[in-house]
């Protein structure tokens, strides 16, 4: 498929005398009053930001076009809109409703014998008619009015009326649409440039002009095959298919590197597997590359244009001038490190540890990597994973480890608001790609500290734990199966944490997470010559579960306590033996239990 994709602006498309049409089969204009409401919401979004100096670019998706030569012209072409016809003909709209309102300045600038604004004038609407209504070409020594947009059959006398300021009647719905379109933006547009003097209408005008030049753009692809562009369109419309962030990064960036052969066929290949996952995979990966690098989310729609400026500048430079050698390089090394980055996403939504494993690097270390982007879902974190993947592995391991303790307990136990959790994973980001050399993990564990002591104190992180339970139904217990597993994992370390002999984590025991069972000390199902009444109320409590692995909880299954107490003891899980050394199972006992282990979590989940 040949295809010249650009990512360019409006005004760019009508620069050089173009002339499109929508074929007979297109559908009429068809846009309701909230669509074009929609895009004068665009347009004074603009006008506002230029005005104060502050241009932002507003992306309206994409435009596909058959080009065809002009038999008997020279370097020229008239281009058949396969899909976009909709935004086309409102851009056009819009600029005709600006030389409607020139038209009737001039008339002023003629009754006040304003001489120089008539000479501007008579200028801009010289030029700007030129452009999107009507120009004269020379056709085999032939001068010929050949019109800029042709409408479909049913709509084009119409609109070639209406644009022309001539008076015409509605007489079907399409028209009914494109009218109020008109007067729509007309209205809109008056009251933008509601100044009082001629001057200052002019210069707002000016700016607008300036929007549709600059600022509103578009993804424009051109082919000369109709195949090939009903195939595109095919993909794009019929089966429910958009563009993504993703592919007009794409287009854009292989558009930028055009005469740069390597570059631009490396970069292909590096896109072709960025754009391979989902495409709201890609989406999710794109935005927390963008909030690692520059510590803040990027708003709803507007990933494209401000991934471009943060990672591509050059592409600013692109519309003025070709890129130089240099500048085509470090595009090619912005590609490189966002598919490297890309793959890091990847990897770390598996859980896979993103470095050789070395000492004092363990299995078990790795597993916590595993555990809180697998098991707790913690994807908030991965922009911050991002940033310390460039870390010493050492240090990347304590980020992980304590990133796991505070999100347990300050989101999943206490339910406190993320907000403030990323706001220090932003700064912490943007501390880490300032000064990976000279980083420091304390930075990140003394901030985490005052966020727990203040929103997730021992006193609220204990009365949570009290009312943690085993659900039957309708929840995971997911986060009860990590609490109790790492409270084993620790329970050593408490033993001997405040005495001399200090005992390290025992890091050579690791659980498989999907392996483990929540064991019911008190049965689930207790049978009716052991039920006992006192327990029944408890049993999915705290106080009453312990893990085995999979081939001890079948064992014991819903035995009494007395009948499981032997195979407790030849338990590997520490906590469980210790369970084993009560010769009853009574309310006393559950309750020794909770206690201990919420106990040992106010000494484990802390940063």
């Amino acid at each position: 498929m040949k295809m010249e994709p650009a990512y360019t602006s409006v005004g760019k498309i009508f620069e050089y005398r173009p002339m499109f049409f929508i074929p007979k089969y297109q559908r009429a204009y068809a846009w309701e009053a909230e669509s074009v409401e929609d895009f004068i919401k665009d347009l004074k979004n603009c006008f506002e930001r230029r005005k104060s100096h502050t241009p932002v670019n507003h992306f309206f998706g994409g435009v596909l076009c058959v080009k065809y030569p002009v038999a008997g012209a020279v370097n020229q072409h008239e281009y058949e809109i396969i899909d976009g016809q909709q935004r086309i003909s409102t851009f056009t709209l819009l600029m005709c409703c600006l030389i409607k309102i020139y038209k009737e300045l001039l008339d002023k600038a003629e009754k006040s014998d304003d001489k120089n604004n008539k000479f501007i004038l008579e200028g801009r609407i010289k030029v700007l008619s030129e452009r999107f209504i009507e120009f004269n070409q020379e056709i085999q020594r032939t001068i010929k009015t050949v019109e800029v947009m042709r409408l479909s059959r049913v709509d084009h006398h119409f609109y070639k009326e209406l644009i022309r300021d001539v008076n015409v009647s509605p007489s079907r719905d399409s028209h009914n649409k494109i009218d109020n379109a008109y007067k729509i933006i007309l209205k809109a547009v008056n009251s933008i440039i509601s100044s009082i003097s001629l001057e200052e209408q002019m210069d707002d005008l000016e700016l607008i002009q300036n929007i549709i030049d600059n600022d509103f753009t578009i993804l424009y692809m051109v082919t000369d095959s109709k195949e090939d562009a009903f195939r595109l369109f095919q993909v794009i419309n019929d089966r429910g298919t958009n563009l993504t962030v993703g592919d007009l990064l794409k287009a854009k960036i292989l558009e930028m590197l055009e005469g740069f052969n390597d570059a631009q066929d490396s970069c292909e290949r590096f896109w072709d597997d960025i754009l391979a996952d989902s495409p709201s995979s890609t989406a999710n990966y794109l935005n927390w590359i963008y909030e690692s690098y520059k510590s803040k989310r990027a708003k709803q729609d507007e990933l494209f244009d401000i991934f471009l400026d943060g990672f591509f500048p050059e592409h600013k430079q692109h519309k003025t001038s070709s890129f130089t050698d240099s500048e085509s390089k470090q595009v090619y090394q912005a590609v490189k490190n966002i598919h490297d980055d890309i793959l890091k996403c990847r990897k770390l939504l598996e859980g896979q540890w993103l470095y050789p494993i070395q000492q004092p690097i363990t299995y078990w270390d790795t597993t916590r990597l595993s555990i809180i982007l697998k098991e707790l879902d913690h994807t908030l974190s991965v922009p911050l994973f991002l940033a310390a993947s460039q870390l010493d592995h050492k240090i990347f391991s304590q980020i992980v480890q304590i990133v796991e303790k505070v999100f347990f307990r300050y989101k999943i136990i206490c339910n406190q608001h993320a907000t403030s959790l990323k706001s220090i994973y932003y700064e912490e980001s943007l501390a880490m790609r300032n000064s990976p050399n000279s980083y420091n993990v304390s930075g990140l564990r003394q901030k985490l500290q005052n966020l727990i002591n203040f929103k997730a104190s021992d006193t609220t992180f204990k009365n949570a734990l009290e009312t943690l339970e085993y659900k039957e139904s309708g929840g995971s217990n997911k986060p009860l199966k990590y609490y109790l597993m790492t409270v084993e994992y620790y329970y050593q370390w408490y033993l001997t944490v405040d005495k001399k002999n200090y005992c390290h984590i025992d890091k050579s025991r690791v659980y498989d997470f999907a392996g483990t069972s929540i064991e019911h000390i008190y049965p689930q199902k207790a049978a009716n010559n052991f039920r006992d009444e006192r327990l029944e109320p408890l049993k999915n409590t705290l106080g009453n579960l312990t893990i085995l692995d999979p081939a001890q909880n079948t064992i014991a299954g819903n035995d009494p306590f007395e009948a499981k107490r032997s195979l407790y003891q030849e338990s590997s899980v520490l906590l469980t033996r210790n369970i084993a050394n009560n010769l009853t199972w009574t309310e006393q006992e559950v309750k020794n239990h909770k206690e201990l282990l919420i106990d040992i979590a106010l000494k484990v989940f802390y940063p």
